[in-house]
C-alpha cells in the first residue's frame, strides 16, 4: 500500500508517519497511474515560479506527458467541434475560441515549464543558463532535449540535496 504526501506529492512505501522530504504527515491510499501522473503536474503548478532546488528525470518528463496530454484532449475536443460545425457561423467562433484559449493555456504555462526546465538542469549541476541552446536552430533545441533527458548527479551539489 502506497502512502502519500498530501503537500509535496511524494509517494513512498515506508512506515514512518511523516514524509521524508517535507516533514508533512503521509496519507494511505490507492493511487490508479492516472492519478499519479495528474499529481506530478499538480506538483508542477504547486511550485509555478520556483527555479531554485532540483528536479528529478522522471518529474520532469511526467509534468511533460501531463501537459502533452492536456494539449492533445483539447486539440482533440475543438478539431472534432470544428469539424461538426464546419461552415457554420459558430466555426468562426469556435475557431477564435480554440486560438485564444490556446494561447491563453501556453502563455499560463511558460513559466512552469521554464521553471521545471531549469530545476532539471540543475539536477546535473548545471546552471539554468543552458537553456539558452534553444535559441540555435535544430542544433541547440536537439542539445537542449538531450541535456533534459540525462540524468541527475546522484550525491548533492551545488543547487540542493540529492533526491532519490
Amino acid at each position: 500500500m502506497a502512502r502519500i504526501c498530501t503537500y509535496c506529492g511524494l509517494e513512498t512505501t515506508s512506515k514512518e508517519l511523516n514524509c521524508e522530504h517535507c516533514g508533512k504527515p503521509l496519507e494511505i491510499t490507492k493511487s490508479n497511474a492516472s492519478t499519479r501522473l495528474f499529481q506530478y503536474y499538480i506538483n508542477a503548478l504547486k511550485q509555478y515560479a520556483n527555479f531554485n532546488g532540483r528536479c528529478s528525470r522522471k518529474d520532469f518528463w511526467m509534468f511533460m506527458l501531463a501537459n502533452s496530454i492536456i494539449v492533445f484532449v483539447g486539440l482533440f475536443i475543438g478539431l472534432s467541434l470544428l469539424t461538426v460545425l464546419i461552415e457554420s457561423v459558430l466555426s468562426y467562433l469556435l475557431v477564435f475560441v480554440l486560438i485564444f484559449s490556446s494561447f491563453i493555456y501556453s502563455t499560463f504555462m511558460l513559466i512552469p515549464i521554464l521553471a521545471m526546465s531549469v530545476r532539471r538542469l540543475h539536477d546535473q549541476d548545471r546552471s539554468g543558463y543552458f537553456l539558452l541552446f534553444n535559441f540555435i536552430p535544430w542544433i541547440g533545441n536537439i542539445a537542449v532535449i538531450i541535456l533534459l533527458a540525462l540524468p541527475g548527479t546522484p550525491y548533492d551539489n551545488r543547487y540542493g540535496p540529492y533526491q532519490s
